[in-house]
């Protein structure tokens, strides 16, 4: 009996249990299907925008989504979403990865954390493990098509743009199609075409996050229409002015290959816009700068008949784009990123925190002081008291004590405070607008996780993180950012004690104000006046000109300054580059401190080298970055701003190579090429064309061209065009002497070089080219 009522209390007890677990078993059942990019392309070591449609078939789920891509090359962060799904709904997720990289996708690129990804439980989940999308290489130029007709805009997906081997488009997208949530995520696009009056018809936010990707350097490419407004939030910044219809002729359009008149409008230049096409004195193409990018416009639209079905509109096109500034900028091929060089130099210089040291006259003074107290001083006080003994512990005592006192006070800053040290390269469009990236140092006080803030518009993303192609499982572990209303919350995980890691991202300032410069170089000098319309000190303000400086001193706010400054070599060049990848510094500012030097060279690698630079760096964090607690910050924000100065050409001057640039493009279309700015090259094999120009200034008729050098390295095979027989003539390795000058000097100052690739391609140099001239007044 007794067994039975055991047996039945056992029985009771098991079903209680399984009672009570099983509504406590149950748990939410997602699945997850993902696609990324822009049309389902996108670029290696790019932002990207991410869908995820997430089914709940289970029990209401709510936690955090994280979005946990592996680190490309610099940069590693995991993405953390909020996210409440009820039972048997259905949610999408609209999110950007920064810095994707198909190399770095992982079987674990979602989790999901019910409760939260701080202390929250993982669950699992089915359907996409990684979002499906195609990936091209870095030098492949993307272009987006936005339109309500796949047929309008047909005749462009051919259309070749950019100095870059490889060209894609994308699109079309229509009014009710899903865009990238914000500017970052159109990061891959390099140019935007928009058809008849569909920017007006996106919603605001949509227009925002392209006009975002416009001002970080992208081009936008839109046709003239009756409204303006059809434009949408670009209306007031168009480059052209409608003035009438009418009617331009195949003749003006040849290249499309046309054979009707076109119906156009007579438009009229705006503020700062320049020409790209004209025919008979009416512009049919123009581009104003818009941030760092560029807005064009026809004075047509593309998408309408006959252009719309041309046989070679896309080549009228790919010549309009080719005449923007800096479409012949050096490309530096997929093993040169400037986003990636640039966190390497601001982390080689932010990561150098400042050692404590005492001066060797305060050494000498702490031991004459130990001596004498565990000398004299100490025997006096124990032969008085009788306790000499004792001199065995406290002897050492006060050496500790003391050697702790020096430390204390040589880590008191670092004890008690972390300690963030920033640089930060703007460029300046001489219009207000800031645009740029910087790099943030932590040293922290203490370990554990560390909350990094960035309001905005400013990006956060850390550096580091998991290696590439080490099969990691992504940078959930060592950094998660989330989005605030306020801006960007990054979390620097289980950093060890006084541990440093570096963080950056990217940021534009409006309404910051710019330098005013009415500048003019006359018989070796440059003279004018030089304005701070900055609202805080600028120092070490400077004239870049090719790979020098010329510095005028420093300028408080609003301040106005005489300027009459000798220049080096009689004139003003374009700014370069003055230090080659991996190098100390180029000599500008602080030698104890690169940060300022390091950020200089890193825009030399973003410049186009069509304009000398005013270049000046200020101690006010621009960038508004915040670490937690109470740090010491320490900033250095150096602002670069390109300015074409008044040049009055008199006499006989020379043009160093630094000032003589221009694109090559490989003559077969499978070739490739790869070029630095330090000049040099990689080729696929076969035979290259180059063709440098001297600076547009120079191009002028009062200029004779007296002399010309060109140096040509061993390997590769260089010929020169002779214009005036138009034949090449092949050159020989080592320094070329071409007399006359002027048989290889075109009319617009440029010159054309046939390179012939070493037998199995590979590395070579460009020719290094040389001129001397006299300018007649």
């Amino acid at each position: 009996m007794k067994t039975v009522r055991w047996g039945t209390a056992l029985l009771m007890f098991t079903v209680a249990v399984l009672m009570g677990t099983g509504p406590a078993a149950a748990e939410p059942e997602l699945t997850v299907k993902a696609t990324g990019g822009i049309d389902g392309k996108a670029k290696e070591g790019t932002s990207m925008p991410v869908a995820l449609e997430i089914r709940n078939d289970g029990d209401p789920f709510q936690g955090d989504l994280v979005i946990d891509f592996g680190n490309v090359y610099e940069s590693g962060s995991a993405v953390a979403i909020s996210l409440k799904i009820g039972a048997g709904k259905t949610e999408t997720v609209h999110a950007t990865v920064n810095s994707a990289d198909s190399y770095a996708f992982s079987e674990r690129q979602f989790r999901f954390f019910e409760g939260g990804w701080r202390n929250g439980r993982e669950i699992g989940y089915q359907g996409d493990r990684r979002p499906n999308v195609n990936f091209y290489y870095g030098e492949t130029s993307l272009a987006v098509i936005l339109s309500e007709s796949a047929d309008r805009l047909s005749g462009l997906r051919d259309l070749n743009f950019g100095n870059t081997p490889d060209s894609e488009v994308a699109g079309p997208f229509g009014r009710n199609s899903t865009f990238p949530a914000d500017a970052a995520g159109w990061e891959a696009a390099d140019l935007i075409i928009a058809d008849d009056g569909v920017l007006a018809g996106l919603r605001q936010a949509d227009q925002e996050a392209i006009a975002g990707r416009v001002r970080a350097g992208a081009t936008l490419l839109i046709g003239m229409t009756e409204d303006p407004a059809d434009a949408g939030l670009f209306r007031d910044v168009l480059p052209l002015e409608q003035e009438g219809r009418i009617e331009v002729q195949p003749e003006a359009l040849r290249e499309t290959g046309i054979k009707t008149a076109v119906p156009a409008f007579e438009a009229s230049l705006r503020g700062g816009a320049q020409a790209l096409a004209e025919s008979d004195g009416r512009v049919l193409a123009a581009f104003s700068e818009y941030g760092a990018g560029t807005i064009v416009q026809t004075a047509f639209s593309f998408g309408n008949e006959p252009l719309a079905s041309a046989p070679d509109t896309a080549r009228f096109i790919s010549g309009v784009l080719s005449g923007l500034p800096g479409s012949s900028a050096v490309y530096s091929g997929m093993h040169g990123d400037p986003t990636s060089d640039f966190v390497q130099l601001a982390q080689s210089a932010t990561e150098r925190f400042e050692t404590f040291r005492i001066p060797a006259a305060a050494i000498l003074l702490i031991v004459m002081l130990y001596i004498i107290l565990v000398g004299p001083v100490l025997y006096f006080i124990l032969k008085k008291s009788d306790r000499r003994e004792q001199a065995w512990w406290i002897i050492p005592s006060v050496a500790v004590l003391i050697s702790a006192g020096i430390f204390a006070y040589g880590a008191k800053d670092r004890l008690f405070n972390p300690q963030f040290r920033q640089a930060a390269l703007f460029f300046s469009d001489g219009n207000g607008m800031l645009s740029g990236m910087y790099g943030g140092s932590v040293l922290t006080n203490r370990g554990g996780d560390l909350e990094v803030t960035a309001l905005s518009p400013v990006t956060l993303s850390a550096a580091g993180g998991s290696t590439a192609f080490s099969g990691s499982s992504g940078n959930f572990g060592y950094a998660v950012a989330e989005q605030t209303p306020q801006g960007t919350l990054l979390t620097l995980r289980d950093m060890p004690f006084w541990s440093v890691r570096t963080v950056h991202g990217e940021t534009r300032i409006a309404d910051a104000g710019s330098l005013e410069a009415d500048l003019a170089v006359s018989g070796g000098r440059l003279t004018g006046t030089l304005t701070n319309r900055f609202s805080f000190r600028l120092r070490d303000v400077s004239v870049w000109s090719g790979t020098g400086f010329i510095p005028v001193g420093d300028f408080e706010a609003g301040e106005t300054a005489e300027i009459d400054e000798e220049v080096p070599g009689g004139m003003l060049f374009p700014a370069a580059s003055s230090a080659a990848p991996g190098s100390s510094g180029n000599g500008y500012g602080n030698r104890e401190d690169q940060r300022a030097g390091n950020m200089i060279q890193a825009a030399g690698y973003l410049l186009d080298r069509s304009r000398p630079a005013l270049i000046g760096h200020t101690a006010s964090p621009l960038a508004k970055v915040n670490l937690e607690g109470k740090p010491e910050y320490n900033s250095i924000s150096v602002i670069v701003q390109p300015f074409d100065p008044e040049i009055r050409l008199s006499g006989s001057f020379r043009l160093p190579p630094s000032a003589i640039s221009g694109s090559i493009s490989p003559e077969d279309p499978d070739g490739y090429v790869e070029q630095y700015p330090d000049g040099d090259l990689f080729l696929s094999p076969g035979t290259f064309v180059y063709e440098p120009s001297v600076p547009e200034t120079y191009a002028i008729p009062q200029v004779n061209w007296t002399s010309l050098g060109v140096r040509v390295i061993e390997g590769a095979g260089v010929s020169i065009l002779n214009r005036s027989s138009g034949e090449f003539e092949e050159l020989a390795a080592g320094a070329n002497g071409l007399d006359p000058a002027t048989d290889y000097i075109g009319r617009d100052g440029a010159l054309r070089f046939r390179i012939e690739s070493p037998p199995d391609g590979g590395h070579t140099m460009l020719p290094e080219i040389e001129l001397e001239g006299v300018a007649s007044p």
